[in-house]
């Protein structure tokens, strides 16, 4: 994001004479595993929407959501290793943006906080699959029972689809492109 903000900043700055910057595709590399975790996700809603074999559709949900890339550590630096944390530990950085330091933009902000809801979901979603599974539900077809597990995987996947909207879209298709196969040059 930073890469794509400095080059419309030296765009302005210098009326367009600079060779425009471009970000590397290692930024691009970055988003591949948001986009894979996006693709578990959308399997995922198709499992749990098996109606034929409702049970073994949790089982594969339950298994993919006990992959390390939903772990909560894990999931938060795949994320911040595309975007930025605005998150410090150490109180002498979290308040240099008090003194009126470069804090995040608006984007980034939103970002964060796309990331966090999406993180809710994910493990309201993990915690709802191992009740069910343990529970052993035969047929999806109550809703009673699959209500608030089809209300947190819509709401991650509905996340991501917001989180994604934030990305540019070149960097977002050369993301994409990585995943294919077919890496897009720039």
């Amino acid at each position: 994001v930073r890469v794509l903000n400095q080059v419309e900043a030296d765009n302005l700055s210098y009326d367009g004479t600079l060779a425009p910057g471009k970000a590397p595709s290692s930024y691009a590399k970055l988003l591949v595993p948001i986009l894979e975790i996006e693709t578990s996700l959308q399997t995922i809603n198709q499992w749990i929407h098996q109606t034929d074999d409702f049970v073994n559709g949790l089982k594969l949900a339950s298994d993919v959501l006990t992959n390390p890339q939903f772990e909560k550590k894990q999931f938060k630096k795949t994320f911040n290793a595309f975007g930025d944390n605005i998150y410090y530990t150490d109180p002498d950085r979290a308040n240099l943006y008090l003194g009126g330091g470069a804090t995040p933009s608006k984007e980034q902000s939103m970002a964060y906080l796309i990331r966090n809801d999406i993180l809710t979901n994910v493990e309201a979603l993990q915690a709802e699959v191992v009740y069910l599974v343990a529970e052993n539900v035969k047929g999806g077809s109550d809703a009673g029972f699959t209500t608030d597990l089809f209300k947190y995987c819509d709401s991650a996947l509905g996340g991501m689809k917001k989180y994604l909207a934030l990305v540019p879209p070149e960097e977002l298709k050369v993301a994409q492109s990585f995943i294919a196969g077919t890496p897009v040059t720039k």
